[in-house]
Parts: structure tokens; C-alpha cells; sequence
């Protein structure tokens, strides 16, 4: 490669990366050692030395800059700095003469970009260019929106994490400090009673020992007429007494000490433990693509509104049209293959087991429904002293959510107890959905932006609320526990995590057909979400990855 200041006519063979422009206005083949981007120059160690003079305040960009200087200019190559001249239709490229000799010799079709742009400014492709570009800037915009939640997110994460360690920490030391303690209580109780041992043995031996100091020193005293039988009285006692010492000295346990036989697993146990606990990185669930699918039928009078979805075992998908006062059923197409007609419009299904769905009414009914030979039928239904907003179900419980509570009744219809209540301006008009497990229950709360999260006991685990989430409305868990969220404002579906802490990703928006989602499904067999959103005939249909 030749150097900046060495100077070739055009005509040689020498090829550069970047060209002098000067030079080559003088018929000079020189290399670029510098771009100037207002000029739109490359130039080389001698003719930057020129354009310093007569442009003092332009910034000139050197080789260590490179990787700006071919973004200045749309019709300069960007690897070789020269003019764009032809296009290489085989790799579909476009190609300057750098271009051609290095790496399309062999091509066998290489046209030249005036004969492809003659007439190009009147087509649709170029006309609609500007549309698509800002759509495509304000998908970035909302990307770039939704990757900054991301990071704030991540620092929630980071925070609630290092908050569960410690709290994990602090229960293990809590965990340490009862075993201590009891461990304690049971080396006191046992230092007790040896210690009460061996106190009543010295009080023993005392007492022995002075009886039987006092029995022979009266023993060698006895005098008299009856000093004979006396002292064979004194024997015999004193005999006694000596038996009764040898018996208590020969059970008398010697070096009473204590000793801890500590639990041999503990201390391997807690060694071998890299970690108090694996660190997931989860990244949620994105849009691949997107489409629409029509659920109007003949019979329909108004616009659709589809309150909620769910999916059957053979991958039929039922629907609720409260607009229409209808239950719809589609094939695995998403076209209405059926439907079955009702006096009021319902608000909420959920599906039970085999074919069978359950659906609530404003009008404090739940109806049960089963599908038989491609045909939904009415199978029964109970009545319930409230509102019936929401209903779900799980290991053969119904819970149903009014506009203020939640209650629980049996898969026949039987009131059971009420599991939660909020107050103030209540729920208004909630939906909620159970964890897979039963211990969870996900509850959204229009009235104050809120998700939130009881346990099966309906004490409330945590909420879910962000200044920039308006109005959530549908949600569903997946087989897996997945939990996904609908919100009106600014019309996305989140999935969040299993607790209903945070947020774990922005699944879809309005980039992706949503406005105003109110009812989502996930299918796990096919990586699919299924939206229904506000006053709408389509079905919003999203692979996700």
C-alpha cells in the first residue's frame, strides 16, 4: 500500500481503501490519510495540510477515527471510500470499482446503478420510504423506551436479590442460633443434673463417713458388765453400715465429664454448598411477528369486544364477545367455527377440565359449557349473591372476583368462604387468574394501577405499579407460570415474574397491533400470545420467542 505522501497517475494500478479526492481531481492516485466530513473529502498528508489552510475550523478526522469516515456520505463506498457506482446482483451489493476488482471479478451479473435508478423515484417502494423508516424510528423509540424499564428493572432485580440473600442469610443465622440454643438448654439441663449428682454424692460420703468415725470411736469405748454383747451390737451396725458404704462406692459413677457429638453432616453439608442459591438470568418473552385474525361474524351487531380468551386441550381457542352477548369458538386457524348465544354479555371464562369452560356474568351467574363434536353446548349454572367479574379455576375450586372481592366455591357451584376484600373504591371491574399450584393469586386493579398478588390465604404478597402503566385489565398464567398482564396505557402486555414483584419484560405494544389490550392468552404449544384488545373484530395473534 502506497504511502500518504506518495503520488501515482490515475491510471495505475495501485489500489487504495480511501483516495485523496484533491489528488484525483489532478488525475493522482494518492491513499487518504484524513476525511473531512463537512467537505465530504478525503484527503491525503500533503493536500490536508492545503485544506488546514484555507478551512482552519473544519474537524478533519485521521486513520485512527476511520469508522467515521464513511458514514458521512451516501454514495461513497463505506469499506472503500469511493463513489458507489454499480450494483453486484448476485450478492445483491452495492459495489465501487475497489469493490468490483477485489470481490465481484467472477460475478455474472453487475449493473449500473443510473440504468437501475431510471424511473425509481416514482415508484411505491421509494415513495413509501419515509413511512416505513419512521415507523420503523418509532419501534426503535419504543424499543429503546422499553429497554431503559429493562435497566431499571435489572436494578430492581439486582436490589430485591441482594435484599433475598440477605433475608436468606439472616434465616439461616436465626436457623443456627435456635439449633445453638437448644444445644445450650440441653448441655445446661444435662450440667444440672450432674452437677446435683455429684453434690448428693459428697453430701453421701460425708454422712457415711462421719457415721462411721462416730460408730467405732463408741464402739472402742463401750465398758462395763455388758460390754460383750454391747460391742457384738456395735459390730453388727457397724457391718451393716460398711456394707451399705462398699454397696454406694462401688456405684458411684467416677469422671462424670461431658462431651459434644456434633452432627457430622452439618458442617460437610454447608461446605460443599457453592452458593446459597443460583442466579437465573431469565430474559422474558419478545414478539417475533404479528397478525390479525377477523373473530365478526354474520350474526354480530356490533363491534367485537373480546373480555377474555382461553384455550381448550385439542388447541380450539373459546372467546368472549360481551359486545355481542356471545361465547365464540375458533379452530386452530383462528376462524369462528361456532358459537353459543346468551341473553346478557360475558365477562370472563376460564376453562375446567377436558372440553368444558365455565363463564361469568355481570348479572352474578357463572354458565358452564362443554364442547362436543365441534359444538359448544350448555351444560348448567349457579348463581352467586354479587357480582361475578372474573372467574378461575384450579384443582377443582372456582374463584370468582367481584368488583370488590374474591370468593371461592366448588366445582358444583357451592359458596365456600370469601378469600379477599378490598376497600375503599374496590377493585373495579378486576380480573384475576391463579397460580398453576394454587398458592398464587394475580388480581388487577383499574382503580389505582395496580397488580397485585395474595397468597391463597388473600394476604397480599406484594403489588405491581409503575407511574408510566395505566389501567390494567386481563391476565393470564401459563401452564408453566408464566404470568402475562394487559395494560390499557400505554398499551402493552408485560410479563412479570411469579410473585408479581416486577416487571420481567415487555412482550408486545402498539408497534406489534395493540390498543387498549384487555384479554390475553399464552398457548404454550405453540409460543403464541393471543390479545384481544377494546372495541375491535380482530384477534391480535403474536409468536413469540
Amino acid at each position: 500500500m502506497a504511502t500518504g505522501g506518495a503520488s501515482f497517475h490515475k491510471g495505475s494500478d495501485l489500489i487504495h481503501d480511501y483516495s485523496c479526492s484533491t489528488c484525483e481531481e489532478n488525475d493522482l492516485n494518492t491513499e487518504a490519510q484524513h476525511f473531512c466530513p463537512q467537505c465530504e473529502h478525503y484527503l491525503c498528508d500533503k493536500c490536508v495540510k492545503l485544506h488546514g489552510g484555507y478551512f482552519k475550523k473544519h474537524v478533519v478526522y485521521g486513520r485512527g477515527d476511520i469508522q467515521k469516515w464513511a458514514d458521512f456520505s451516501m454514495d461513497i463506498c463505506y469499506q472503500h471510500g469511493n463513489k458507489l457506482e454499480v450494483h453486484c446482483d448476485d450478492h445483491q451489493e452495492l459495489c465501487c470499482s475497489v469493490c468490483v476488482a477485489l470481490n465481484h471479478r467472477l460475478c455474472s451479473s453487475i449493473s449500473h446503478l443510473p440504468d437501475l435508478a431510471r424511473g425509481f423515484l416514482e415508484t411505491a417502494e421509494f415513495k413509501q420510504l419515509p413511512a416505513v423508516v419512521d415507523k420503523m424510528r418509532s419501534r426503535l423509540d419504543e424499543l429503546k423506551n422499553v429497554r431503559t424499564k429493562d435497566q431499571d428493572s435489572l436494578i430492581d432485580s439486582y436490589k430485591n436479590i441482594i435484599a433475598e440473600v440477605k433475608a436468606l442469610r439472616k434465616n439461616i443465622n436465626t436457623i443456627l442460633d435456635q439449633l445453638e440454643r437448644k444445644t445450650v438448654e440441653q448441655l445446661d439441663r444435662m450440667m444440672k443434673d450432674l452437677e446435683k449428682s455429684i453434690k448428693d454424692d459428697l453430701e453421701t460420703c460425708a454422712q457415711m463417713d462421719h457415721q462411721l468415725k462416730t460408730m467405732i470411736e463408741k464402739l472402742q469405748q463401750i465398758t462395763g458388765k455388758n460390754k460383750e454383747t454391747s460391742s457384738y451390737i456395735g459390730y453388727i451396725k457397724c457391718q451393716s453400715k460398711l456394707s451399705e458404704a462398699t454397696c454406694f462406692v462401688q456405684e458411684i459413677r467416677h469422671n462424670d465429664v461431658m462431651k459434644l457429638k456434633s452432627d457430622e453432616s452439618v458442617v460437610p453439608f454447608l461446605r460443599n454448598l457453592k452458593n446459597l442459591g443460583d442466579i437465573e438470568k431469565f430474559q422474558g418473552y419478545k414478539t417475533q411477528s404479528s397478525a390479525q385474525y377477523s373473530v365478526k361474524i354474520k350474526e354480530d351487531n356490533n363491534v367485537c369486544d373480546i373480555e377474555c380468551i382461553c384455550e381448550l386441550p385439542g388447541g380450539e381457542v373459546v372467546i368472549a364477545d360481551f359486545a355481542n352477548s356471545r361465547v365464540k369458538l375458533l379452530n386452530k386457524k383462528y376462524r369462528v367455527t361456532d358459537h353459543y348465544d346468551f341473553p346478557a354479555g360475558p365477562l370472563h371464562l376460564c376453562h375446567i377440565t377436558n372440553n368444558d369452560v365455565a363463564v361469568a356474568f355481570i348479572n352474578s351467574e357463572v354458565h358452564f359449557l362443554t364442547l362436543t363434536r365441534g359444538k359448544l353446548q350448555a351444560v348448567r349454572k349457579f348463581t352467586t349473591d354479587h357480582e361475578t367479574c372474573s372467574i378461575a379455576h384450579i384443582q377443582s375450586q372456582l374463584f370468582v372476583s367481584s368488583n370488590d372481592a374474591i370468593y371461592l366455591y366448588t366445582i358444583k357451584g357451592t359458596f365456600v368462604k370469601k378469600i379477599y376484600e378490598a376497600y375503599g373504591f374496590g377493585l373495579q371491574a378486576s380480573k384475576c387468574a391463579v397460580s398453576t399450584d394454587g398458592e398464587r393469586f394475580y388480581v388487577t386493579n383499574m382503580d389505582d394501577s395496580k397488580l397485585i398478588t395474595l397468597d391463597k390465604t388473600g394476604q397480599v404478597i406484594s403489588t405491581l405499579e409503575d407511574s408510566d402503566l395505566k389501567d390494567p385489565t386481563g391476565l393470564c398464567v401459563s401452564p408453566s407460570g408464566h404470568v402475562f398482564v394487559c395494560w390499557w396505557e400505554p398499551g402493552t402486555v408485560l410479563q412479570v415474574d411469579k410473585e408479581g414483584r416486577q416487571r420481567l419484560a415487555t412482550v408486545a405494544g402498539k408497534a406489534d397491533g395493540l390498543c387498549k389490550p384487555q384479554s390475553v392468552w399464552f398457548s404454550e404449544q405453540t409460543s403464541t400470545l393471543l390479545v384481544g384488545n377494546l372495541n375491535t373484530d380482530t384477534l391480535t395473534v403474536l409468536k413469540l420467542c
